[in-house]
């Protein structure tokens, strides 16, 4: 089989099915990067041409094919206490406000914490790293931790908890060998078990509603900026709905989401506040 790339049409086609299934729009010059990653795809199911397999996909005649798409065309690259900023006010000035609240009987003794598109894990489990270092300030307390991806792949990675070694690049040491085994041959690493158990992963796509409870934090970063703005309005109210009182909501510095935000109060240019 000799694929080379798809036509201007054939991309067109398939990106308005990836912008309406996933909210996600693809530029123009994302025609090689697309084409490269749905041509393993093919080859993997033995298909010759690109329209054929677009025929299948959209009509549903490949059972479990749509998640299979969505996971070989999404981006999924990401490490361990990314932009340190953030988790450095997470452990400073979160986590010391949520337990001041339930001393003064502000509110009861727990917490739920959400890392929306978490790919394969490391940002929840960054914060669930946040959360155990004090979990001698939070005995008693019923903590949840979430982590959601649109990619079924990455949920089953973040599930299985084990990394390259890339992933470790912004971890000190001190906290690779506290929350992290080694594994053969410098492989990449493992994760506790305990910290395994911490945390909940689901599949979640951002266009669609939260059935949770309510969220007293929610990580979602540097994800907007593949969305256009129709599906921003959409993802962007979902998470509004998913904060409880109070709750925060994280963003990156790109994300480029402020005006979208309604009545929620900007803290810093990370960080936004939904009033009580």
């Amino acid at each position: 089989m000799d694929l080379t790339k798809l036509t201007s049409d054939e991309f067109d086609r398939f990106r308005v099915f990836i912008y309406e299934e996933t909210g996600i729009r693809l530029a123009d010059g994302k025609i090689t990067l697309l084409s490269n990653r749905i041509r393993r795809r093919l080859r993997e199911l033995d298909i010759e041409l690109f329209e054929e397999y677009y025929n299948l996909l959209t009509q549903k005649k490949l059972k479990g094919e749509l998640e299979h798409f969505i996971d070989a065309v999404t981006t999924n690259e990401t490490h361990f206490f990314r932009t340190g900023g953030h988790f450095d006010w997470f452990i400073d000035s979160f986590l010391p406000t949520i337990r001041t609240e339930a001393s003064e009987k502000k509110r009861d003794k727990s917490l739920r914490i959400w890392s929306a598109a978490c790919s394969s894990g490391e940002e929840l489990y960054t914060l669930a790293i946040c959360v155990d270092e004090s979990r001698h300030q939070f005995a008693g307390w019923k903590i949840s931790l979430l982590g959601s991806d649109i990619s079924e792949t990455m949920i089953s990675a973040a599930r299985k908890g084990v990394f390259p070694n890339r992933s470790l690049d912004q971890t000190t040491d001190e906290r690779r060998s506290r929350y992290f085994a080694q594994l053969q041959d410098d492989a990449g690493w493992s994760i506790r078990s305990r910290l395994i158990n911490m945390c909940g992963f689901k599949r979640h796509n951002l266009l669609d509603a939260v059935p949770d409870d309510p969220f007293d934090c929610i990580f979602i970063r540097n994800v907007f900026i593949y969305f256009d703005k129709k599906s921003k309005e959409v993802a962007v109210q979902n998470l509004i709905q998913a904060l409880a009182p109070g709750g925060f909501l994280v963003v990156g510095p790109a994300d480029g989401i402020y005006d979208l935000l309604g009545d929620l109060n900007k803290k810093t240019i990370f960080l936004y506040q939904k009033p009580y």
